[in-house]
């Protein structure tokens, strides 16, 4: 979908639009146009589980590489409920002791563990994810990592290293993706989940490229746990890539059919799976069930997405899909604002024409108009 860092603005303001002509907006209005696309080119916009329970906005990775200070803390000695830190591993001590005290205290169970091993030790970090321009933090925070053991002491030693050539808050880099994908079946749980939860951030054609090879059960059994219902998006997205899994792929053949009928959850990774190991064949079922009545605009703006993050991994298969996209432009203009970005990213303009038609009905919306006028300004 949308680069959300691309620019389609000209200097002081103005928007070239494809006639040629300069129009002045409101800050105001910029702002509200740059939230909608922001919103509508999210990763996880099309997801139609209402059910789903997300996975969170900030990764363990997030919070250890955006840390100013990261401790290894055990009970305080004045009080065993609190935590004290005992080593410092980033920032200065200086730092920390203008930082707040740790503000968890020791539960039963933890209290517990440190009787039975005394060098026992958590990771605590403090700091805040978000920053601005300036890298300057407004809401800092001590937040619990987990308990230090030897395989999480070198991951935090890989990661040290590996991040300094990540952009800070790049989810999309290829280096990052390609770092976690060698903890996806990791013994430890954390580490596991830390993993999964990258490979669910980052761009479908990075992850695509990496082929990450995850044993068909691992995936399958975060289909059987409620607890673990934030994971199936990506799990069905990492069970499509299992092509060189016979059983994998006959999960695939067997499920995604039934899902792009069904208009119900999950439908964009399953269409999404099922042209991963389907291609061609899986893009004409997609067609043919975006052409099924009644069909939601949300289940069919999975299968655009779907189709567009598919095209994008898999150029060989564009030709045949502009044919859906132009199919489903000539049967509503519904899916023109979706359709209308797609072309822009694959510098295409084969369907400029019938794009240039939404823009005789004034029923249109602007943020629709924006995107058609400058996707055609751009391909003249």
């Amino acid at each position: 979908m949308l680069n959300q860092n691309a620019s389609f603005w000209g200097p002081n303001g103005l928007l070239c639009t494809f006639r040629g002509c300069l129009i002045r907006f409101s800050s105001l209005t910029l702002l509200v146009i740059g939230a909608f696309l922001a919103a509508i080119s999210h990763p996880h916009s099309a997801r139609a589980c209402p059910v789903c329970v997300t996975l969170p906005n900030a990764s363990l990775a997030d919070h250890l590489i955006g840390a100013e200070i990261i401790v290894l803390a055990a009970p305080s000695a004045e009080n065993p409920f609190s935590f004290a830190p005992v080593k410092l591993i980033k920032g200065t001590q200086q730092r920390l002791e203008r930082a707040p005290e740790i503000p968890f205290l020791i539960d039963s169970t933890t209290r517990a563990a440190f009787r039975t091993d005394p060098q026992m030790r958590i990771l605590f970090t403090y700091g805040a994810v978000n920053k601005d321009a300036a890298g300057r933090s407004f809401s800092r925070s001590w937040k619990r990592i987990f308990t230090l053991t030897p395989e999480r002491e070198k991951f935090l030693e890989n990661l040290e290293a590996a991040a300094k050539i990540w952009k800070p808050g790049d989810v999309s880099s290829p280096e990052r993706a390609a770092f976690f994908v060698h903890h996806i079946t990791s013994d430890d749980p954390v580490l596991r989940d830390t993993a999964l939860i990258e490979m669910d951030r980052a761009p479908y054609s990075v992850v695509q490229s990496l082929r990450p090879r995850v044993p068909k059960d691992q995936l399958l059994n975060e289909f059987r746990n409620i607890y673990r219902i934030s994971f199936v998006p990506v799990s069905i997205r990492l069970l499509g890539l299992q092509t060189g899994d016979a059983e994998a792929v006959s999960v695939v053949r067997s499920r995604y059919p039934r899902a792009l009928r069904s208009s119900g959850g999950y439908v964009y990774e399953w269409a999404l799976a099922g042209i991963e190991v389907d291609r061609s064949q899986a893009v004409e079922a997609i067609d043919n069930a975006l052409k099924m009545k009644n069909r939601n605009l949300e289940s069919k703006r999975g299968l655009i997405r779907a189709l567009a993050d598919g095209g994008t991994a898999l150029p060989s298969l564009r030709g045949q899909i502009v044919k859906v996209f132009s199919t489903e432009l000539n049967s509503s203009g519904d899916l023109a604002l979706d359709i209308a970005i797609v072309a822009r990213n694959w510098n295409i303009a084969e369907l400029d024409d019938q794009l240039l038609a939404m823009l005789e009905n004034e029923d249109t919306d602007p943020v629709t108009r924006f995107v058609i006028e400058t996707n055609i300004s751009s391909n003249q």
